[in-house]
């Protein structure tokens, strides 16, 4: 920890959960009251900039300037660190390749969706990687901290029925932000550095958004026969597409309770 941070008062749980409140508030319900109606969470990033995440964003960099703080992992990575990454890339490389030969959007859509994802990359990592973790490890061991993290990571994202009006898919995207949580931990931990979990969250959503962008919109009576014929398995997809990278990420952080990674907030 850097002799310049304060993560005493100035980091409060109190405030880290009023901060934690304003911030889904301002991504979840500020979205609700820009898109009139039900929409889809591709809608939301392909069709234009999302100004509930830029005030997302802007809201959580004004709050580290602010309160000061340094120990957030907001650093470049450590030298020879990058090569973990050699399994998370290649399910990244794997999944670009099965959404090329699905069909890619027009590329100004592609840039739509990828500022959009960068937008949420940073603003989901310094939220729950940077800032919840960091507060919670001041109070707690490493491995209730990771834990708590990516629960309340991934309950946050069951808030997404509120836009589209799917609770249940909302809780399988839930259940894969679970998972997926336990990745850019493991990332930030062992690389020590937040902006590689910040650029590799922003990529997958990418990949993952541009995938479905690419195909071709359905017909509604087309769509309620694939919905029927498949028993609804397609929503646990974003589960499924994440398991190898979370168990992955478990084997990284198979030894974190007996010795501290450099991206942890104490260690030395």
């Amino acid at each position: 920890m850097t002799p310049d941070a304060n993560p005493g008062g100035d980091r409060s749980l109190a405030f880290v959960l009023a901060l934690l409140v304003t911030w889904t508030a301002i991504t979840v319900f500020g979205a609700r009251l820009i898109y009139s109606g039900e929409v889809s969470l591709d809608e939301i990033v392909k069709n234009g900039i999302a100004w509930q995440l830029v005030a997302a964003v802007v809201l959580l960099v004004a709050v580290i300037v602010m309160r000061k703080w340094r120990d957030l992992g907001l650093q470049g990575p450590l030298p020879g660190t990058l090569k973990l990454l050699w399994f998370p890339v290649l399910v990244l490389l794997i999944l670009g390749v099965v959404a090329l030969a699905l069909g890619l959007p027009p590329a100004s859509v592609m840039l739509m969706v990828l500022f959009n994802t960068a937008l949420v990359g940073f603003s989901e990592e310094v939220m729950f990687r940077g800032i919840f973790y960091s507060a919670l490890r001041d109070r707690l061991k490493i491995w209730p901290a990771i834990i708590w993290t990516s629960l309340v990571f991934g309950a946050v994202h069951v808030l997404n029925g509120i836009l589209t009006g799917d609770y249940g898919a909302a809780s399988v995207q839930a259940l894969a932000a679970v998972t997926s949580g336990l990745v850019f931990m493991a990332i930030r931990l062992r690389t020590g550095s937040l902006w590689v979990a910040i650029v590799y969250h922003a990529l997958w959503d990418w990949v993952l958004f541009v995938a479905a962008a690419g195909q071709a919109e359905p017909a509604p009576e087309q769509a309620v026969e694939a919905t029927a014929s498949t028993g609804g398995a397609a929503m646990f997809v974003p589960f499924v597409l994440v398991l190898p990278n979370a168990l992955y990420a478990l084997w990284l952080l198979r030894h974190v309770g007996r010795k501290l990674p450099p991206g942890d907030p104490k260690a030395s």
